[in-house]
């Protein structure tokens, strides 16, 4: 008797092992394909937008690949053909009678840039009332643009606290371009939660 209640008990924690390996391994991979499918969907959303912004305007995508080094950058983006970004809007401003909007580069952007880009009131319009929805603080903007200067800064200062009232600060080689142009279209691609 008390051999066939310890078998039990093994058995059973044997069948509860089994199940909970079943439910980790197939039911809660079902939920990450899920998962994955609807992040494809956003990020597929954003692709095509890019896409048919590059394909209007032949626009080019690549640009930013194996880029190291200041002459490669004006090598690609010098063309005369206009080139596709992706950024966030960091400021706009007028200068010389003219409008300008700042824009930095994408999180996951391979390269760290800088775009500072003459605009029309129509593109700024656009992107003020894109800004007016607080909702819509994480959008992504895709830019098209003439690209007419390119260059990287000989310095850049990196701060960090060691205290309250202490800053350290050193002096390191940059890894930002930055780049001045104009803007010829943009589209905001909405971050959804």
């Amino acid at each position: 008797m008390e051999n066939s209640k310890k078998s039990i008990i093994i058995f059973l924690i044997i069948a509860g092992v089994i199940a909970a390996s079943y439910y980790f391994f197939f039911v809660d991979r079902k939920t990450d394909k899920k998962q994955g499918a609807e992040t494809k969907q956003e990020i597929s959303e954003s692709e095509r937008v890019a896409q048919e912004l590059a394909d209007k305007y032949q626009a080019a995508t690549d640009w930013d690949e194996k880029l190291s080094y200041t002459l490669q950058a004006q090598e690609r983006l010098l063309t005369g053909r206009p080139a596709l970004f992706r950024g966030y809007v960091d400021d706009i401003f007028e200068r010389d009678g003219k409008t300008f909007v700042r824009f930095s580069s994408s999180f996951l952007s391979r390269i760290k840039y800088v775009l500072e880009l003459e605009c029309n009131r129509s593109i700024v319009d656009k992107i003020l009332s894109e800004e007016a929805d607080p909702s819509r603080f994480f959008d992504e903007h895709i830019v098209v643009a003439n690209i007419q200067e390119v260059s990287k800064p000989v310095l850049a200062l990196k701060g960090s606290a060691l205290s309250e009232d202490e800053v350290e600060i050193d002096i390191e080689s940059p890894t930002l371009f930055t780049a001045s142009g104009v803007c010829i279209d943009i589209a905001c691609v909405q971050f959804e939660w």
